[in-house]
């Protein structure tokens, strides 16, 4: 286990335990990554070589072009630009004598040009052994297993990836007792969501309009990050 991986998972779980406002730990993660990965592409590694070739042949993805623009740094950005569109031209094959060949050849170019990311590929690496990291101190780090359980919620896509990596690394009785304890957590969230979700419902019928729910009233607000995970874009 890298250190270099442990000390950040570390840092969000205990932040997690300490504030229940701040969501799900691995969006967290996530954002954090992706936040650094943006800094770079538009600071330092813009220049550098091996990392405009990489951009050239990988362009980004619809998401990460939106959060660069936000930025305002124009000129680096009209740069990748500049030195990415010819790559693009690139995947453009010439009919030449074979229309039909080249066309095939343009379409499946620019389909995975349009399927890849430089930023999600690097945050995505560092991510995935971020989620690995997790499951080793959950077995073997008494002190991560309560911050684990002290967690607002995890959103249920990190979820079902935590459980999966967990599964993998884990042998039968050590995954079945981090089963137990994680659906524990999981559990009660989902249930604490559906009792709000069905109150808010409950307000718009007249029958119930003297019935408390003003903790129901973001119901919907607090849903759909455990549904779907966070962006966390106010973070920027």
């Amino acid at each position: 286990m890298e250190q270099i991986y442990t000390i950040p998972v570390n840092e969000a779980f205990e932040k997690g335990a300490e504030n229940q406002g701040r969501g799900c730990p691995f969006c967290r993660l996530w954002r954090t990554l992706e936040l650094h990965e943006l800094d770079l592409i538009l600071g330092a590694s813009m220049m550098e070589p091996d990392v405009r070739k990489k951009t050239n042949e990988k362009g980004f993805c619809p998401d990460h072009y939106g959060k660069m623009m936000k930025r305002g740094k124009r000129l680096p950005l009209s740069l990748i630009l500049q030195s990415h569109l010819p790559e693009i031209d690139s995947a453009l094959k010439k009919p030449g004598i074979a229309p039909a060949l080249a066309g095939g050849e343009s379409s499946k170019g620019l389909k995975k040009l349009s399927e890849s990311c430089y930023i999600c590929e690097r945050a995505e690496a560092n991510f995935a052994k971020m989620i690995e990291t997790a499951a080793i101190l959950w077995e073997t780090d008494p002190d991560f297993r309560y911050k684990c359980a002290a967690q607002p919620y995890f959103c249920l896509p990190h979820f079902s990836r935590f459980l999966s990596v967990a599964k993998g690394q884990m042998k039968g009785k050590t995954f079945g007792e981090f089963y137990k304890a994680v659906y524990k957590k999981e559990s009660a969230v989902l249930d604490t969501l559906q009792d709000k979700i069905d109150r808010f419902a409950k307000s718009f019928d007249y029958r119930y309009a003297k019935e408390p729910w003003d903790d129901a009233k973001k119901a919907i607000e607090d849903t759909i990050p455990v549904l779907c995970g966070t962006d966390c874009s106010d973070d920027e």
